[in-house]
C-alpha cells in the first residue's frame, strides 16, 4: 500500500462521485449520497492491505462477494467490508468485498492475489445488516457491483446507512481529501 496508490483511489471515487452528482436530470440532488462513491467517501474508511494468512483459501477473481462471506461467516474475527480497490494492473478502482480484523484496517482479501490490491476503500457492515440485505435481494453483494442496481441502494444512497448497519473500522481519510461538492 502506498499513499499515491490512496490518493489515485480516492480521485477515482471522486471523480465517480461527481460524475453521478452531475448527471443532467438525476433525481438523486436531494439525497445524502447521489452513487456509491459518495457514500464510500461519506464513510470515511481506508484499508491496508496485509498478506493474506494461510488458513484463508482464495477463490477465483470476481467471486469476491461470496468468498468474503464464507471468510467472514466461517470465522470469528474476520469483519465483511465492501467498497473500491485500485487494484495492481487494472487502470480503474473497481468493486470488491473484502473481510478485515475487528481490531484493525488489515484487509483480508480472498479473491486478489497477494499484493495485488494497491488500496482499498470500503465500508464494514455489520453481519446482521449483511445477511438480511443479502438475504432480500438474492445476491452476495451489500451495496456494490454482483446484480444490484440504484434501486436496490435507494435507501442507503437517500438517507446514508443505518447506524446499525456498520461500523467505525478502517483509517480515516486523509484530512485534504473532501467529497465532491453538491452544487
Amino acid at each position: 500500500m502506498s499513499r499515491a496508490a490512496e490518493q489515485r483511489l480516492l480521485e477515482q471515487v471522486g471523480a465517480i462521485a461527481g460524475m453521478w452528482r452531475a448527471a443532467p436530470g438525476s433525481h438523486c440532488d436531494t439525497w445524502t449520497c447521489a452513487s456509491l462513491g459518495e457514500l464510500l467517501l461519506a464513510q470515511n474508511r481506508l484499508f491496508t492491505l496485509a498478506p493474506q494468512p494461510s488458513r484463508f483459501a482464495s477463490g477465483p477473481t470476481g467471486t469476491c462477494f461470496a468468498a468474503a462471506s464464507r471468510v467472514e461467516h466461517g470465522h470469528a474475527e474476520p469483519l465483511y467490508v465492501e467498497g473500491m480497490v485500485l487494484a495492481d494492473g487494472v487502470p480503474f478502482a473497481v468493486g470488491n468485498a473484502w473481510c478485515v480484523s475487528a481490531a484493525s484496517d488489515r484487509v483480508i482479501d480472498s479473491t486478489l492475489p497477494d499484493g495485488a490490491g494497491l488500496a482499498y476503500l470500503g465500508i464494514a457492515l455489520t453481519d446482521d445488516y449483511r445477511r438480511s440485505q443479502q438475504a432480500l435481494r438474492g445476491v452476495d453483494a451489500v451495496i456494490t457491483g454482483g446484480g444490484i442496481n440504484l434501486a436496490d441502494n435507494a435507501d442507503a444512497l437517500r438517507g446514508g446507512l443505518p447506524s446499525l448497519a456498520w461500523l467505525h473500522v478502517g483509517r480515516p481519510l486523509p484530512a485534504t481529501t473532501e467529497a465532491p461538492s453538491r452544487s
